[in-house]
């Protein structure tokens, strides 16, 4: 009974070890899908449609010192153009909180994003288009009254754990209620993850204003951490973040820190 249990084992070892491998295999293929998912979904002229829902906290915000929420809706459309090509769509819907003693809730500016990029495979990413602002405020006084438009540029390094880059739009008043301030602004989203394993990604996403039109008070610099994670309901892929930020440069009416969080539908192309 010794003899045949000792070869029954023999035999079996060698299977198990087999299964194991193939189970590693697995694991490690999964984990791989999951962390190139995450690295696209921080891309954002990525070849895949994605249906993002944010919020935004500002704390001690204008002469009131109120804190300030706004709930957005930002689809990204990617339509094929070629197989060199892609146009991507992007869009801004904010809807606006603003408390006592103002007391308004509105939808503000509504943006949009166009953005001509090549179908690549390589390390560097880019994206060139206009972005054009309209004063759609429901009511009418919770926007800027200004129609705007500009250049917008992206420009996005895909390493392998880091997703390092910039997207940038300057935005110039052409068109509005003469009565309201006229709109001359530099944004710029600047981000740095680093992926880790099972989908969480670590990262500095600040979000760079510049008023031209007061260029010694006009700068908007926060500093703090973002973190994100990829996960699956089903077979539906997400995406969730939080960040927090201290903006250590700002104008006198901007807010002194924020937060954000977001979750965001991932419709990858197959």
């Amino acid at each position: 009974m010794k003899i045949k249990s000792i070869l029954l084992l023999l035999l079996l070892l060698p299977l198990l070890w087999i299964l194991s491998q193939n189970l590693n295999a697995q694991d490690e293929k999964k984990e791989g899908e999951m962390r190139e998912l995450a690295k696209q979904s921080q891309n954002p002229v990525a070849n895949m449609y994605q249906l993002p829902l944010g919020y935004l906290g500002n704390f001690n915000s204008g002469v009131t010192e109120s804190y300030i929420s706004t709930l957005s809706l930002k689809p990204v459309i990617p339509i094929t153009l070629s197989k060199k090509l892609l146009l991507i769509f992007r869009t801004l819907v904010p809807v606006t909180f603003m408390p006592s003693p103002i007391n308004k809730t509105g939808l503000s500016d509504i943006q949009f994003q166009v953005y001509l990029s090549p179908v690549s495979k390589s390390k560097f990413i880019w994206g060139v288009g206009p972005v054009m602002s309209v004063p759609s405020g429901i009511p009418s006084n919770m926007c800027s009254g200004k129609w705007t438009a500009g250049p917008a540029v992206v420009g996005i390094f895909m390493l392998k754990h880091w997703v390092i880059g910039v997207l940038a739009t300057q935005r110039w008043t052409f068109a509005g209620n003469g009565s309201m301030p006229d709109i001359n602004q530099l944004y710029i989203d600047a981000f740095a993850n680093y992926n880790f394993k099972h989908g969480w990604a670590l990262g500095y996403t600040p979000e760079i204003y510049v008023n031209w039109n007061q260029p010694k008070d006009g700068w908007n610099l926060p500093v703090g951490l973002n973190v994100s994670k990829v996960f699956k309901i089903g077979k539906q892929p997400m995406s969730a973040n939080f960040a927090y930020y201290y903006n250590v440069i700002r104008p006198a009416d901007y807010p002194d820190m924020y937060i954000k969080a977001g979750l965001t539908f991932l419709f990858p192309k197959k």
